[in-house]
């Protein structure tokens, strides 16, 4: 090799003159980086892997010439070609491994975690491969090769991914005389070929100088890409020498689907453009690369379709550079060309085996006409909702990229113009337009949408679009046939025309230039007219724009035949108020107000209505109303647009309220008539969060005005009763998540808790952190807490009880709660935690003293509904202890009837008795047997029966009658199968 050969490389030899060149020669160091290269291989490491010597660094040195066109050609610099020669000499040569590394590798801590990895998450068909040092440095080297090479050209002393000193002072000695920051940015590009961030323009940086001359600058953002895909593209057979594949005897499976598809590739070429007439013509870009391949022999179909797979990603790397030199033009003034988008694979062909893969299809027109008809959208307004929501988007994302520009003045805007004569319905927005590629990339492709491209989202993190699914415009063929776009992007100098035909028919694309169309988009937006079939009545477009469009940021006008009205409020406030004010509410903010509260992404309007008897403001209950001319606003909005119907957080309406949740983490169905809200637990208690904030406030108006903590709390449970009170019917009131909607409600305080002598409120979710409490069931309690409700007071019940009886209202230090109620459901929510530990009973003082705590186990426990156990309004538990316990005060008693339900004494013979029937039901616990033993303790434990005492061979017998008697209906055939199972 004593002469440079490729056009590039000569082209790059021209900047050995240049300042930032201190007396380096590029013949040389390819000389030198060709010996490197030629000991890839050696020591066994690499032996198996398709060639990376200086034949492949001239394969991708011929490639780079035809991926730039002739007019980026004439503009590139001489640091540009440098730039670019020598990234393509060194990218590699991170896999080049000394035999001192070889032997140091345990010393390397990035390579000892990597063998720890991949041995512990290796297959059953690579174990024996992984269990090989050799092998596993050899990936290790791989996977790393590209930071190894930085590291090298740097030449920091630092050597992270192996020690390589011998390599690096070779390629010092090559590299001397170069400036250091070129250096840096070359070993930068290098590693860019393993990196997926080219489109960090503050990293790959357009214009980066290393001199005053102009030949001295560099597009680093430009010379990655024709590494990346210079190197992506050289898998042609010349890589996989066959002879050399008999001689090393191949093994690794990886390498053997390597070497046999790239041994099939006979060719990668650029692939000419046809004209308008059909004949090939040179002057048209060159856009698509052509593959020349040829398979033989049913042992090679793997391959085949390994590469099938592998040029899948190779387009996709295309398309994305294509993406990232236009952005660059654009928006850093670039002025390089990157057309390549295609891959041409009509040219692979196949002997001994079909070239297809057996994939599931989709039958285009059914599958149309669902996502039209009935199955996704069943109504058809929802157009107006889709296109509505394309433009805010749209107007969102140009705000965007409208903010990096200081003087800029935009202001977005949306015109929804009905025509009656014509029956034309247009949309137009300002916003970003589409491109031909959004065209053919996301508007005409069903389910694919740009807003939820990976790169675009990197890209625009703080940006929460509302369309996500890439279906919305499929609900134009709702109410029209035919559908007309013009849209023009600030990237392109046209403007694009599409004309639709039918949801299934073909479509016409056309370009204009910007001086022949509606001047409001000449510079980017989108016109969308629909042409409306005469079976459709529009005389409800302003109330289902209105249905759907609650809150906008961005003007959204309305022309009806003229007349103008503007759509979307700016706050939820404002839009209640404006309703109630519509149904003559006296919202004077004495009578009726509206009020707001934000709990991080969810903010939420309630109308509240003062009342006189409790002196404060509670929920304005919702009552239907029939009256299809109004929109009521009730429900959940995403950014803006409705979404559910009903009142935020239930399945029904019960309160006038009204929601908006902003951020795209927040997921909706498909058809957007609902959240999913499996997935945004967060949102919801968000929404149960601010009821919670509201119903604080009112705690808190009532204390301000002089009421007693007392009575606060107690009239809070009245304020919250719209939201609760129904709860136990399962009729009305039915919240989405019943669970979430109590823990948030438990953060009230709500509970009088007494110890060592002082009287504190704390919420349900505090005592529920306590190890244990105490709970009385004891009337004077009940009597002193009704007391303090009517007095402002410090004094605790505790002491009131020492006052007033001179007894001490607890026997333990244990903290007690002196105003629990059962028919609360917060308060229901420490029976339904916790359990009881210890019960005292004085039977003088009819008082009763339960422990709950934590332990578990100590009871098995029936539920009794409401039906059989006549003596209580709600369901009750009979509670029976699965070992010995005592209650502490019971003199012939066999249990009590208290706080929870019914706990009998362990030694009672009841008890055995009741226990020993449990048993027998439970040893085939069918559902029947479930019922029948629901329904035999409800009898039991009707109140006459336990009036009396009975020994344990009476209790069949007075059991028996007593079913007999209170239900002699039910006596058969029920009675009969229950007595069968004892």
């Amino acid at each position: 090799m004593n002469t440079l050969k490729y056009e590039i490389e000569k082209r790059a030899e021209q900047a050995e003159n240049l300042s930032f060149c201190c007396g380096i020669k590029l013949l040389s160091i390819k000389q030198t980086i060709a010996s490197m290269l030629k000991t890839i291989g050696t020591n066994e490491i690499f032996e198996q892997y398709t060639v990376h010597d200086i034949s492949h660094i001239n394969k991708m040195l011929n490639i780079a010439e035809w991926l730039i066109p002739e007019t980026t050609k004439r503009q590139m610099t001489s640091a540009e070609w440098l730039m670019l020669t020598l990234s393509i000499y060194l990218h590699d040569l991170g896999m080049v491994v000394s035999k001192k590394e070889f032997t140091q590798r345990n010393n390397n801590p990035k390579f000892l975690e990597f063998k720890e990895k991949t041995l512990a998450s290796t297959t059953l068909q690579y174990r024996k491969l992984a269990e090989d040092d050799k092998y596993l440095y050899q990936e290790f080297v791989r996977a790393n090769h590209a930071s190894r090479i930085r590291e090298w050209i740097e030449n920091k002393g630092q050597y992270d991914y192996g020690n390589a000193e011998d390599q690096c002072q070779i390629l010092n000695d090559a590299l001397q005389g170069l400036f250091e920051k070129f250096r840096n940015d070359l070993g930068m590009v290098c590693e860019s070929h393993h990196k997926d961030d080219l489109e960090d323009f503050n990293k790959y940086k357009i214009s980066s100088k290393y001199g005053s001359d102009l030949q001295e600058t560099v597009n680093l953002n430009y010379i990655a890409i024709i590494l990346r895909c210079a190197d992506l593209l050289h898998i042609t057979n010349d890589r996989t020498p066959s002879i050399e594949r008999k001689l090393l005897d191949i093994s690794n499976p990886t390498s053997i689907l390597e070497w046999e598809k790239q041994k099939a590739v006979r060719a990668v070429t650029a692939q000419s453009k046809r004209n308008l007439e059909g004949n090939i013509d040179e002057s048209i870009t060159k856009d698509t690369i052509e593959i020349t391949a040829y398979f033989s022999g049913a042992d090679t179909a793997e391959a085949f379709f390994g590469l099938s797979s592998y040029l899948q990603y190779v387009k996709k790397e295309l398309e994305l550079c294509c993406k990232i030199a236009q952005t660059a033009k654009r928006q850093e003034g670039a002025h390089h060309e990157f057309p390549w988008k295609n891959i041409d694979e009509s040219n692979i062909v196949t002997e001994g085996f079909e070239a297809k893969k057996l994939e599931f299809t989709i039958a285009q027109d059914n599958i149309l006409k669902l996502l039209v008809g009935h199955t996704l959208y069943n109504d058809s307004s929802v157009v107006v909702r889709e296109l509505s929501q394309n433009a805010i988007d749209a107007i969102k994302l140009q705000s965007i990229e409208e903010a990096k520009n200081p003087r800029s003045a935009y202001n977005g805007e949306i015109k929804i113009d009905w025509n009656e004569k014509d029956r034309i319905l247009s949309f137009s927005d300002n916003g970003t337009g589409m491109t031909i590629s959004d065209i053919e990339n996301y508007l005409l492709k069903v389910g694919a949408s740009k807003y939820r491209q990976k790169q675009f989202k990197e890209n625009y993190k703080d940006f929460n679009p509302i369309s996500r699914f890439g279906i919305g415009i499929l609900t134009c063929f709702m109410v029209a046939n035919d559908v007309d776009i013009e849209t023009k992007s600030s990237s392109e100098e046209w403007v694009n025309i599409l004309c639709l035909r039918n949801v299934n028919g073909k479509y016409l694309l056309k370009k204009e230039k910007p001086n022949k169309i509606n001047g409001y988009i000449s510079d980017h937006g989108t016109i969308i007219k629909l042409h409306i079939r005469s079976d459709i009545d529009m005389s409800d477009l302003e109330l289902n724009l209105k249905k759907w469009i609650v809150l906008s940021e961005i003007p959204i006008i309305l022309n009806i035949n003229g007349n103008k009205v503007s759509i979307g409020a700016q706050s939820l406030k404002e839009v209640l108020i404006n309703y109630l004010k519509e149904e003559n509410y006296n919202v004077d903010d004495k009578n009726v107000k509206v009020e707001e509260k934000t709990i991080g992404n969810v903010t939420i309007a309630c109308a509240l209505k003062y009342n006189n008897y409790i002196s404060d403001w509670s929920f304005l209950q919702f009552h239907s109303i029939d009256d299809k001319s109004k929109v009521i606003p009730l429900g959940t909005c995403v950014e803006g647009i409705r979404v559910e119907f009903t009142t935020p957080g239930y399945k029904s309406n019960n309160i006038f309220a009204i929601a908006n949740i902003r951020g795209s983490k927040y997921q909706t169905n498909v058809a957007r008539t609902a959240l999913e809200y499996d997935s945004n637990n967060e949102a919801l208690k968000s929404i149960y969060d601010c009821y919670r904030l509201f119903i604080e406030d009112q705690i808190k108006n009532l204390e301000d005005k002089n009421y007693s903590k007392s009575w606060a709390i107690q009239e809070s449970e009245f304020i919250m009763s719209p939201l609760t009170h129904n709860l136990y019917s399962r009729e009305n009131n039915e919240p989405i998540d019943e669970k979430l909607l109590i823990k948030s409600l438990s953060d009230i305080n709500c509970l009088f808790v007494e110890k060592d002598g002082k009287r504190t409120v704390l919420s349900v979710n505090d005592v529920l952190n306590c190890e244990e409490v105490d709970i009385l069931d004891y009337k004077i309690i009940n009597a002193i807490e009704m007391l303090f409700k009517e007095i402002s007071t410090d004094i605790t019940v505790s002491k009131m009880v020492e006052t007033v009886l001179g007894e001490n209202v607890s026997s333990s230090n244990i903290p007690l709660i002196t105003n629990f109620s059962e028919h609360n459901i917060l308060h229901d929510q420490i029976l339904q935690t916790k359990n009881v530990t210890d019960i005292q009973v004085d039977t003088t003082k009819r008082k009763i003293q339960l422990t709950f705590g934590n332990k578990k186990g100590l009871w098995k426990s029936y539920d009794i509904p409401a039906d059989f156990s006549r003596s209580y309004s709600l369901s009750k538990k009979i509670h029976l202890p699965t070992g010995d316990f005592c209650i502490k005060g019971l003199n012939d008693e066999v249990g009590v009837k208290s706080v929870g339900g019914i706990y009998l004494n362990s030694d009672s013979e009841l008890c055995k008795y009741l226990k020993k029937v449990a048993d027998a039901f439970e040893s085939n616990y069918t559902k029947e047997n479930r019922i029948l033993l629901t329904a035999f303790l409800g009898y039991v434990f009707d109140s006459n029966f336990l009036e009396y005492s009975y020994s344990e061979k009476d209790f069949d017998y007075a059991i028996r009658r007593m079913t007999q008697r209170n239900s002699p209906s039910i006596y058969e055939p029920t009675t009969s199968n229950m007595w069968k199972k004892n």
